[in-house]
């Protein structure tokens, strides 16, 4: 009974004292182990220490909790609007381009859109209000 007791404890203090290696092999590869390697030169590495109690938690304190949550939905209203915003000239675009073949530039000069170029704007609108209006 007191060899198999011994034994035991032996084979427990064993690993609980086990060093972890690591060592580079001939291709470069970085290897960890918890046993020596043979032939090879290796570098034992400690275990690192464990954190003090009073050690700050790796959570976020609720306040900056709360101050993300408001600025994210802060953010998401502000897209909403843009959104919004996107959407309406989208639809004025088609409208435009549906119900019209001459445009003014920026100068005030008259201009007449060829048919490839005004289906182009089109499809370009109906895109846009697929992706914004829906």
């Amino acid at each position: 009974m007191r060899i198999l007791l011994l034994t035991t404890i032996m084979i427990f203090a064993s690993s609980a004292f086990a060093g972890l290696y690591k060592w580079v092999d001939d291709e470069g590869n970085v290897h960890y182990s918890q046993k020596r390697p043979k032939d090879k030169q290796y570098k034992r590495l400690k275990a690192p220490a464990p954190a003090p109690e009073d050690s700050k938690p790796l959570y976020q304190s609720t306040e900056k909790a709360d101050k993300a949550s408001k600025t994210m939905a802060a953010e998401s209203a502000n897209n909403e609007k843009v959104r919004a915003t996107n959407c309406a000239n989208a639809k004025k675009h088609l409208n435009s381009y549906t119900i019209y073949r001459r445009f003014r530039d920026k100068d005030g000069n008259v201009n007449v859109v060829d048919d490839n170029e005004r289906a182009k704007q089109i499809k370009e609108a109906e895109q846009a209000i697929k992706d914004f209006c829906n």
